[in-house]
């Protein structure tokens, strides 16, 4: 890892799934009135190659997401590489920065034994609904209204704007948001529980904290799950890209 990235963050994440993520949700007293509610959409390209789905987008290391607070708020729309090499960016994206309605960040998900590299350009705004009715009981997709910056950041991955044509919105998902008070994990601590239709659902707990400082979090953090009966699995799969492919199996079946 480059010198650049000696003093670099870490999100250390646990990912429930199914009856252990509601379980999960109560013995945290995440209480969902408590919570901000988000509407959570993404964009790929998928397609049935077989009994599989493809997602050339995701497959080639780069997530779209858009998230919409039920209110309030600006939403916000998100370009991702996930994952990515911090040594390969172009200088310009090696390093965290911010700005007025936008963040850049480039960071490594501890998630059980996994390591993963990402770089992510967030940017707020009042964006659209991706999917409306279109009068006849079919859903009209819309594309995502990237910026010429995040654009940049995903050519350095190789994603041309011929990649970004035609994508289809998927989604949504409902999540809600809580960042409850924890003293016993020192760093602050953000839950979220996705969950789409009636049969897949995920709690994420997460906690930002400085790289040389991410075995200790990730200790703590299992220890609390631990102390409530909960016993996350060491090999996780990532909860966005198990929603992708169940949210592109139905669009690909209606």
């Amino acid at each position: 890892m480059a010198d650049t990235f000696r003093n670099a963050e870490a999100e250390v994440k646990i990912i429930v799934s199914g009856g252990t993520a509601e379980r999960a949700r109560r013995a945290l007293g995440l209480d969902a009135e408590d919570g901000k509610r988000l509407t959570v959409y993404f964009w790929d390209r998928p397609w049935a190659d077989g009994d599989d789905i493809r997602l050339p987008l995701s497959e080639g290391g780069a997530i779209i997401r858009l998230r919409r607070p039920a209110k309030g708020d600006k939403g916000d729309l998100t370009a991702k590489l996930r994952p990515c090499d911090p040594d390969a960016l172009p200088s310009r994206w090696r390093e965290n920065r911010d700005g007025k309605g936008w963040e850049f960040k480039i960071e490594e998900d501890w998630s059980g034994r996994d390591r993963v590299w990402a770089a992510s350009l967030k940017v707020d705004g009042d964006f659209e609904r991706p999917l409306d009715d279109d009068g006849g009981g079919k859903k009209r997709s819309r594309g995502p209204r990237l910026t010429p910056e995040q654009r940049d950041l995903l050519a350095s991955a190789e994603i041309t704007d011929g990649d970004l044509e035609d994508l289809v919105a998927l989604g949504p998902v409902r999540a809600i948001k809580w960042k409850p008070s924890r003293r016993d994990l020192i760093h602050p601590l953000i839950a979220e529980f996705w969950s789409v239709g009636d049969d897949l659902c995920f709690l994420e707990l997460s906690l930002r904290t400085r790289h040389s400082e991410a075995p200790q979090a990730q200790e703590l953090l299992e220890r609390t799950m631990l102390e409530r009966g909960l016993r996350p699995s060491s090999r996780q799969a990532p909860k966005t890209q198990t929603v992708l492919t169940a949210l592109a199996r139905d669009h690909l079946s209606r």
